[in-house]
């Protein structure tokens, strides 16, 4: 079907260019971005924008949206007028904040907020909480007491009271934590999610542990105390009397790592002299710890994706998984504007990645294109294919999608647990499939890893292999699924 370019759109249309444009920059209407022999180039699919338009327009722009797009438009209007502004603003920015108020759990408020000041670049804490949990209240504590509690800081000698240990280790993976802005000014950043887990840790595990064996003093948190919370993490134990097995060996080195973390902070402050966590002795990790993935016998998927599947969600999030070897978070970023055409090709565009390796575009069959338009269309989907701004796919979903598959490939549940097959085995499954025809050179070129060995960091220049090679590689993926996937 013949693409129509932004012009010819307008004939089709009672809609004006600069309108179009503004739609195509918020995302509010189906499009395609192509290279073209003149670059990066939109155009839209008409039966794409027919399906929009039967699903009912939604041309509504909240506040954030409406002031985007006037910035936008003043920034076209005249940027030389623009960047004067710029300029002038810049003599009269405002100081930069100067403290913290980090949130602290309280039995009584529910939260109170602790003060942490920005002195000489240096955070200083301070022993006083604000008292109270109503962060106007507690801002204005930070300001009108802050001399006086920086002062007291110093007089002391710069040396923290215990209290003051524990308030930096409950705060340093909480939301908008200063100490992470350091880490990130440092080359170092941790992922929301893995923020939100190393806080639960730290707050639910380490901290309790530390009170409940009556620690006192920073220096009683030494190499053999942390070996101690090494051997606790690690064995089972029961809880209302349910038996709660022990944390997995690469799970409590994790942990460990990320504590010690925190003792780098404190070391580079120099509220201390040594690191305790750098002697603990990395727990062995055994076969048995830790098991590989498995995943399916290449012929046992063959047709499962042309038949009707119980649900609908758990279809689409397989098909893309076992067909373009996306991760999970990846497939749940989906967007309609991430859908463009190199030559004849559909792609998946991933413009944003936890690795450079990751940024990619991933070839799309046409089966899978298809069906993930057709899925849109039916679920009135305008911009995100499989989840909102703000909620993730619930876990429990890709483990009935699993189950599903399973279903349809033969598999019992008890399959799935001997060989360990699970959703995530689509990306191996994916692998095997490719290099079982001999289709190496993949684990960069469209899985996001890096490349493997100092030779190949060094020779082999992937930007410089170009869109020829790009789309030899797409046909090669394209045969090799329709070969076991897509033909029963």
């Amino acid at each position: 079907m013949k693409l129509l370019s932004l012009d010819e759109l307008i004939k089709t249309l009672p809609i004006n260019k600069t309108a179009i444009e503004r739609l195509v920059s918020l995302d509010k209407i189906p499009y395609k971005k192509i290279m073209s022999g003149e670059g990066e180039a939109i155009r839209f699919c008409p039966d794409t924008i027919i399906s929009w338009i039967e699903s009912g327009v939604n041309l509504s722009m909240d506040d954030t949206e409406y002031l985007e797009g006037l910035k936008k438009r003043f920034e076209e209007i005249n940027p030389e007028a623009i960047e004067e502004l710029r300029k002038f603003s810049a003599q009269f920015i405002d100081p930069p904040k100067r403290y913290y108020l980090i949130p602290v759990k309280n039995k009584k408020l529910g939260i109170v907020y602790y003060v942490t000041y920005l002195h000489n670049g240096k955070l200083v804490p301070t022993k006083w909480t604000t008292r109270t949990n109503n962060k106007e209240l507690a801002e204005r504590f930070a300001i009108e007491n802050r001399e006086r509690l920086i002062k007291e800081y110093y007089e002391r000698g710069a040396k923290k009271t215990y209290d003051e240990y524990l308030s930096v280790f409950k705060a340093y993976y909480s939301k908008d934590s200063p100490y992470l802005q350091i880490d990130i000014n440092r080359g170092r950043k941790v992922s929301e999610e893995s923020r939100r887990i190393y806080n639960n840790f730290i707050n639910n595990q380490f901290i309790p542990y530390l009170k409940s064996h009556g620690i006192k003093e920073i220096v009683q948190i030494d190499t053999p105390f942390l070996t101690r919370f090494q051997n606790y993490l690690l064995a089972d134990r029961k809880k209302d009397g349910k038996l709660i097995p022990g944390i997995k060996p690469q799970t409590v080195n994790h942990y460990i790592s990320h504590i010690s973390v925190i003792f780098d902070h404190l070391l580079l402050e120099g509220s201390i002299k040594t690191n305790p966590c750098k002697s603990v002795i990395p727990i062995k990790i055994g076969k048995g710890d830790q098991r590989a993935t498995g995943c399916y016998e290449v012929d046992r998927l063959k047709g499962v994706f042309n038949r009707e599947w119980e649900s609908d969600l758990g279809y689409m999030l397989t098909l893309l998984m076992y067909t373009t070897n996306m991760r999970n978070s990846e497939i749940e970023r989906i967007r309609i504007g991430d859908l463009i055409m190199i030559e004849e090709y559909h792609f998946i565009n991933i413009p944003e990645s936890k690795s450079g390796n990751g940024v990619r575009a991933v070839p799309l069959h046409n089966f899978v294109y298809d069906k993930l338009m057709e899925y849109a269309k039916k679920n009135n989907k305008t911009d995100y294919i499989f989840k909102t701004k703000s909620k993730k796919i619930q876990s429990y979903v890709y483990k009935n999608a699993a189950l599903e598959l399973a279903k349809y490939a033969g598999y019992s549940p008890e399959d799935l647990e001997k060989e360990n097959i699970r959703f995530y085995s689509g990306r191996h499954f994916w692998k095997t499939l490719m290099n079982g025809e001999n289709l190496g050179d993949v684990e960069e070129f469209f899985m996001g890893h890096k490349v493997s060995g100092d030779v190949a960091k060094r020779y082999n220049h992937r930007d410089k292999q170009g869109r020829e090679k790009l789309l030899e590689k797409t046909k090669e993926v394209f045969a090799i699924l329709d070969k076991w996937i897509f033909k029963p």
